[in-house]
């Protein structure tokens, strides 16, 4: 006989959400080390070189302000107890 091949929405969910994390990780990755290679060694705002301040400081900032926006779009609150127990 064959099994029921229908998937949990719950791992729908977290599949979901793992991808939008691991993209933004990514993405962070990328702005981090574009700011860093190509922000140059002019002072910047706070006196530091402004690839520094690029990719340490404002970088982070912007990417924080993004988790939060993911969280609240992407992340659902889901049950994470089995219904199926036998």
């Amino acid at each position: 006989m064959m099994k029921s091949t229908s998937v949990d929405t719950r791992f729908i969910q977290a599949h979901r959400e793992a991808r939008c994390s691991f993209w933004l990780a990514v993405a962070y990755l990328a702005v981090w080390a574009l700011c860093a290679w190509l922000g140059g060694m002019q002072p910047g705002f706070t006196g530091l070189p402004r690839w520094f301040e690029l990719s340490c400081l404002f970088a982070p900032l912007l990417f924080i302000l993004l988790c939060w926006l993911m969280i609240r779009v992407c992340f659902r609150d889901i049950p994470l107890e089995d219904d199926d127990e036998s």
